[in-house]
């Protein structure tokens, strides 16, 4: 199994009918228009390094700490102070042991809460402030950061990764349903033995076929045809980054982040969204403020000297690569 800080994923397995039928190929177009989506962090002639998914949803570690964590924590002291205090009524009662029985029992559910808040928080927290993935068109490879260090990238054979359309069912309160695009590693027998997110996580309200899921998913087709595009025919062939993600941890720029399409919205006149807007701005707020404050407790990724070397710009072309 491997965790990808979004989701468990089963290793050493085949690839399933319903992963094979949303495969988005890496040789073929799979949208007419192709935009950057805000998931780029840089380009180059020869290099294009983007977000993964879980980039966006950074802080979710610190926020399932603060609330389950912290009110656990609280409970766990008030079990243990009445258990330290137990009423001498109960033991003249001789209900001591059903007492201290009952108390334990919510001991344990506290302590396993707690367990569950420290385990979300350092998943994220005290790691790297983003794991990009860079896409190097010169090699044709995808290299994939997990850590700093020896062994801390997963490189990745462009015309061998199989990119497909993860469809998540719908789940929550909101009964959401998430779409990603993501990419299996294959060993030679055709088993996944690895496997990771690219670009951005979207989130569909509504059915996919509706008006509102097409154009969301549109949004996802287009973003992978930028990359597709950059690997495929250069950055010539793809329009300019509209605004590059910065790299350097502030407030100000995880605001700019999340509310980046708030121009849009006030631009726009429509009352619906802005109704959407005065619903969302609080809990997006709040996402923004933890993911600053999980960023602040990483350290910057450094790329090895290896990879740096590749993803250098060179003068001359690199043979056998349109431009």
């Amino acid at each position: 199994m491997a965790f990808d800080g979004l989701s468990w994923y089963r290793l050493n397995r085949p690839v399933t009918q319903e992963e094979q039928a949303a495969r988005l190929p890496t040789a073929q177009p799979c949208s007419e228009t192709a935009k950057d989506g805000n998931t780029v962090f840089s380009m180059s002639d020869c290099c294009l390094e983007i977000s993964d998914a879980k980039y966006w949803d950074k802080g979710r570690g610190l926020l399932a700490f603060l609330l389950p964590g912290t009110f656990s924590i609280a409970g766990t002291g008030l079990i243990l102070w009445m258990m330290t205090h137990v009423p001498p009524v109960y033991k003249e009662r001789g209900e001591l042991g059903l007492v201290y029985g009952t108390l334990s029992f919510f001991l344990v559910v506290m302590l396993c809460f707690i367990g569950l808040g420290v385990w979300g928080l350092t998943r994220e927290c005290f790691g790297y402030t983003r794991n990009p993935i860079r896409l190097n068109r010169a090699n044709r490879t995808v290299y994939v950061f997990r850590r700093n260090g020896r062994g801390g990238v997963l490189s990745v054979p462009w015309d061998k990764a199989l990119v497909y359309v993860e469809r998540k069912p719908r789940a929550g309160l909101m009964k959401t349903a998430p779409r990603m695009v993501r990419c299996l590693v294959l060993d030679g027998n055709g088993k996944v033995i690895d496997t990771f997110s690219v670009g951005k996580r979207l989130v569909l309200a509504f059915d996919e076929n509706s008006a509102s899921g097409r154009l969301l998913m549109d949004e996802l087709y287009q973003c992978f045809e930028f990359y597709r595009r950059f690997m495929e025919d250069g950055p010539s062939s793809v329009p300019p980054v509209t605004e590059f993600l910065s790299t350097e941890v502030s407030f100000r720029n995880t605001l700019k982040l999340y509310f980046g399409s708030v121009s849009d919205i006030t631009h726009s006149g429509h009352p619906l969204l802005w109704l959407l807007f005065a619903i969302t701005a609080l809990p997006t707020f709040m996402q923004a403020t933890v993911h600053y404050l999980t960023q602040r407790t990483c350290r910057e990724p450094v790329w090895p000297e290896d990879v740096e070397r590749a993803c250098t710009p060179s003068l001359r072309r690199p043979e056998g690569v349109a431009s």
